[in-house]
């Protein structure tokens, strides 16, 4: 794959420098450790396999060899640390607009880092940051996609996860080439990440809630065991935390959590 990939390769600064493994415990495990070794931006490691894959709030990321994407960027944006989470969203961007161009055109975002094909997950973002004092120092980015799973292989990997799970495969009814939709998936990074750094946030905002699934839908919000409500996804605010209207007319901003269309 990773021959393929330097052939295929068209961004001018992601990429440069690529670390592949057939297999490690998660890609952003090992590129947030070289990133602390003083790894240039661009940097990218991808794994055939990863045994400890990590999705957010600490779950797994299911990671069979031989089918998917495993891929995580690092970035050294001169921003400050707590707009890192911007990351996410131009991740999403950049995922679904790859995905659409593939011929699936029901691909969407769902707040705050999965792609969804007709409400089934197909790919996930887990962005990792690392400070200097109030800047960033680098960001990991990283971004599984479920690539040639067939809906066998989903339910004998996932189990009961398999339900809200799809592939692109299962969606085209066809394989995609990896090394081809991971040199796609690194230009188009590049392309709106050279966007936030040239117009600024406004410009990923807009994208992302064009590409969004649920604008104005009703959706259920979990933050923790003690604090559940409902209400409108109305959008999102300028560090791309969720904003919720309820019923009382109170707009709440999510910053983390479990949020579900009902």
């Amino acid at each position: 794959m990773i021959r393929k990939l330097n052939g295929l390769l068209r961004a001018k600064s992601i990429g440069k420098v690529i670390h592949y493994q057939d297999e490690l415990e998660s890609t952003n495990t090992t590129l947030l450790e070289l990133g602390e070794k003083g790894a240039s931006e661009g940097t990218v490691v991808i794994a055939d396999r990863q045994t400890g894959g990590r999705g957010r709030l600490e779950r797994s990321w299911i990671s069979p060899a031989g089918t998917n994407l495993y891929i995580s960027i690092l970035f050294k944006p001169e921003i400050v640390a707590t707009d890192a989470p911007l990351f996410t969203l131009i991740a999403s961007v950049a995922l679904v607009e790859v995905i659409q161009r593939l011929g699936i055109e029901n691909a969407n975002i769902k707040w705050p880092n999965d792609i969804v094909i007709q409400g089934k997950k197909v790919a996930g973002v887990l962005t990792e940051m690392r400070p200097r004092r109030e800047m960033v120092d680098f960001i990991v980015v990283g971004i599984g996609v479920n690539i040639n799973m067939t809906r066998d292989e989903i339910n004998l990997e996932m189990g009961n996860v398999g339900r809200i799970a799809t592939s692109i495969k299962e969606n085209l009814g066809n394989d995609v080439e990896r090394a081809k939709f991971a040199a796609d998936l690194l230009l188009h990074l590049e392309n709106w990440y050279q966007i936030f750094i040239s117009k600024g946030r406004s410009a990923i905002l807009t994208e992302w809630t064009n590409r969004w699934g649920d604008l104005n839908k009703r959706v259920s919000v979990t933050i923790n065991e003690n604090e559940q409500f409902e209400g409108s996804a109305v959008g999102v605010d300028e560090k791309g935390y969720l904003l919720v209207e309820t019923d009382n007319g109170e707009t709440k901003k999510v910053i983390a959590g479990d949020v579900q269309v009902i």
